[in-house]
């Protein structure tokens, strides 16, 4: 059974899906699985793969009009950040966005500027958000739940989420949970592989040149054939900025935090049945010698809660999970997505608000 949780908080409409009972049911198609919002097609060419309605195209131009006022890059910088980041990521990735470009009647470098919103803001502004996640083993798989923190005017990344599903990836099929326009990744599925989730974190270590980290959350996505081989590049591979990273797989005990700087990396496996990651943090010494380049460990009070409650009662279902994610100790007022995904079966649950819980605390999700 897959629940769809869509609205206000106040009032969350819950959908249980019975397979004999799929005609009429928003969302689902007839294998009992939610429908994407959109579906990007990788055997078409780059330039031709992102085929938007009207409203999403709409949406995309007033995230990316949104995200550049954010910014607050003159054209100058943009125009040269947009040419330097065609040598830092894949050519198909690159003509993705020079057909949104088209299809949105916007110049290209906004639609890379914005596109690579997540690396542009820690460099040029050095700021950091909130999120939560966290993985538990249960009977049906692991679990991977995660709420996305992050501010923007009207609500505006709340209202416009979108599902996106990738067919024709070298490892697979996978999907995201973005928005309408954004080719890359901050929470994504590959079923029967794995699933992962991207928290903001801040270190010293300076910048590196190298392929922005939403953009290399999707090569893993499409390339990646196991959690092993995702575990092992986005550990190893140059970033260029800091990082947590949840990754959960389909086994016992795959489910890991990659704390990660430009340079290096640090692995934090689950105690138990579970591993959580916030994105406050303190300074992990990197060793005898080390100046720089040192590694991360969260540490706040989300953290601290998300971890008592989960000792308190191993959640064992995406209900339990969305529960602890709308905890009010858990939830911020700038919580934009509420997701939870199992890569061993292939689902998703997803839950998006355009209003902050109310100060009574837990969202209570109907049985």
């Amino acid at each position: 059974m897959q629940i769809g949780l869509f609205g206000n908080p106040d009032s969350l409409t819950a959908f249980a899906f019975d397979p004999s009972l799929h005609n009429g049911v928003p969302g689902m198609n007839r294998d009992n699985r939610m429908r994407p919002d959109i579906t990007v097609d990788l055997y078409r060419s780059a330039m031709d793969r992102w085929r938007l309605s009207l409203v999403q195209r709409q949406q995309g131009v007033e995230l990316l009009r949104l995200y550049k006022r954010d910014l607050g890059v003159g054209l100058d910088l943009g125009e040269f950040l947009a040419s330097g980041a065609k040598d830092l990521m894949s050519l198909e990735h690159w003509q993705e966005m020079e057909g949104l470009g088209r299809l949105l009647d916007l110049p290209m470098q906004d639609v890379v500027l914005c596109n690579l919103y997540y690396d542009s803001l820690k460099i040029i502004l050095g700021r950091v958000f909130g999120c939560t996640a966290f993985a538990v083993e249960t009977s049906g798989g692991i679990l991977h739940a995660r709420n996305l923190d992050w501010w923007t005017e009207n609500a505006a990344l709340s209202r416009y989420t979108a599902t996106t599903q990738f067919l024709g990836a070298p490892a697979g099929e996978f999907t995201t949970i973005g928005w309408p326009g954004f080719v890359g990744v901050f929470s994504g599925i590959a079923p029967g592989r794995f699933a992962v989730s991207l928290n903001a974190v801040l270190s010293d270590e300076p910048v590196q040149i190298a392929m922005p980290v939403v953009l290399l959350l999707r090569k893993v996505l499409e390339e990646a054939e196991s959690f092993e081989r995702a575990l092992s590049i986005l550990s190893d591979t140059t970033l260029p900025c800091d990082c947590l990273l949840l990754l959960s797989g389909v086994r016992a005990g795959e489910m890991v935090v990659i704390e990660r700087t430009p340079s290096r990396h640090k692995l934090r496996f689950g105690q138990g049945c579970s591993v959580c990651v916030t994105n406050g943090y303190q300074e992990l010494k990197a060793g005898v010698g080390a100046s720089r380049s040192e590694l991360l460990a969260t540490c706040c009070d989300r953290l601290e809660r998300v971890e008592s409650l989960i000792a308190g009662r191993l959640p064992q279902s995406p209900e339990d999970c969305l529960g602890y994610l709308s905890d009010a100790r858990v939830r911020m007022n700038m919580t934009v997505q509420q997701m939870v995904f199992c890569a061993a079966t292939g689902e998703y649950w997803l839950q998006v608000s355009d209003s902050p819980v109310p100060a009574s605390g837990r969202v209570r999700l109907p049985a």
